[in-house]
């Protein structure tokens, strides 16, 4: 059993893990097949992560492809240049 806050599928739980050192928000909330929900603090856009997705592989990187999207870091106040 895997505890609770940490995704079952490794690769998923590995993406999820470089989301929230990315400075995006993690929500873990199971209902039905959906594990929780990445969102971005600057945009408010949400991404849903699958509990059992088919593919946890490319799962994985279609969250890794919703960290870079959500890569605010230019657009933040105070980083005037």
């Amino acid at each position: 059993m895997v505890s609770r806050g940490r995704h079952p599928k490794s690769a998923v739980a590995s993406a999820l893990s470089k989301a929230k050192a990315a400075g995006l928000i993690v929500e873990e909330d199971r209902n039905g097949h959906r594990w929780g929900r990445v969102r971005c603090p600057t945009c408010a856009s949400p991404f849903t992560i699958a509990g059992t997705p088919q593919n946890p592989d490319n799962h994985a990187k279609k969250i890794d492809a919703f960290i870079a999207r959500h890569d605010h870091k230019d657009h933040q106040i105070g980083n005037a240049q």
